[in-house]
């Protein structure tokens, strides 16, 4: 699990590396295992990952899981949870639909499962 040093670390290899952020799948990656930290780390993994989510179009589901597992985790504050949901709606600028039976219960614990839709934009 990284720490939050790795985890700026990390950010900022892609933040610097601009139009060749795609080429650093290692980094991504480090800050999508920060879901599996500390508070903070979640914290940070969750504003990190929509911001570059874009970039990594194959590791779209690894990203999209793990926002979603964040929701469900009991250290992550009420404030930090809608900011993990509108994250999740804002992952790109192209809108494309994630439709299905999905399990409303991993972001509501007291929902039933329902079928709808996040738009992602990309």
């Amino acid at each position: 699990m990284p720490t939050v040093e790795e985890l700026y670390r990390n950010y900022g290899i892609l933040a610097d590396a601009t139009e060749q952020v795609g080429q650093h799948k290692d980094a991504y990656q480090v800050i999508l295992d920060g879901v599996k930290g500390g508070t903070k780390e979640k914290r940070l993994a969750a504003q990190f990952i929509p911001k570059f989510f874009k970039h990594f179009p194959e590791l779209a589901d690894s990203a999209i899981n793990a926002q979603l597992d964040l929701c469900e985790d009991e250290d992550v504050s009420t404030s930090a949870f809608f900011s993990i949901v509108m994250s999740l709606i804002y992952l790109n600028s192209t809108t494309h639909w994630i439709a299905g039976d999905v399990p409303l219960n991993r972001l509501l614990p007291s929902a039933k499962n329902l079928t709808f839709f996040i738009p992602l934009y990309v």
